[in-house]
């Protein structure tokens, strides 16, 4: 009889960490439009920890501080601020746009928008749907 534990479960707030070092790969060239999809889909149905872990196996920094993970995952971790700096700075907020945020969702969710599209009109040019998102998403990014 073994006394291996299951793995821990996750919430929202470990998926939405993931969804942001995903995000950041993806700013850095470190993956695809594609493959950003792919990841952050299979990241926002993950329920425990091994499953984003996995995500990130490949990757460098920064990733998702998890729980219940033998190897802790590396974080980017700021130093700490004087104390005196630490009194009179404002708090840093680093909020991403709407755009920032759904956009590569969006994109990847764009094929599957196409083809029930598709399935309702029976007419191929929806599939144009594809090109035209990745493009007005693409604009996006440019120009913030």
């Amino acid at each position: 009889m073994t006394n291996e534990r299951p793995p821990i479960r996750i919430g929202t707030a470990e998926r939405d960490a993931a969804m942001k070092a995903l995000g950041e790969h993806l700013e850095a060239g470190r993956l695809e439009v594609d493959e950003y999809g792919e990841r952050s889909a299979r990241a926002s149905v993950a329920t425990t920890a091994p499953e984003l872990a996995a995500l990130f196996d490949d990757l460098p920094a920064p990733h998702p501080l998890l729980p219940g993970i033998d190897d802790p995952i590396a974080v980017h971790v700021r130093p700490p601020l004087p104390a005196s700096v630490r009194a009179s700075a404002p708090p840093v907020r680093n909020e991403r746009s709407a755009m920032e945020v759904w956009g590569p969702r969006l994109m990847a969710l764009s094929p599957f928008i196409a083809l029930g599209l598709f399935l309702l009109t029976r007419t191929w040019v929806v599939f144009l749907l594809i090109p035209v998102m990745g493009v007005l998403l693409s604009n996006q990014h440019r120009h913030r």
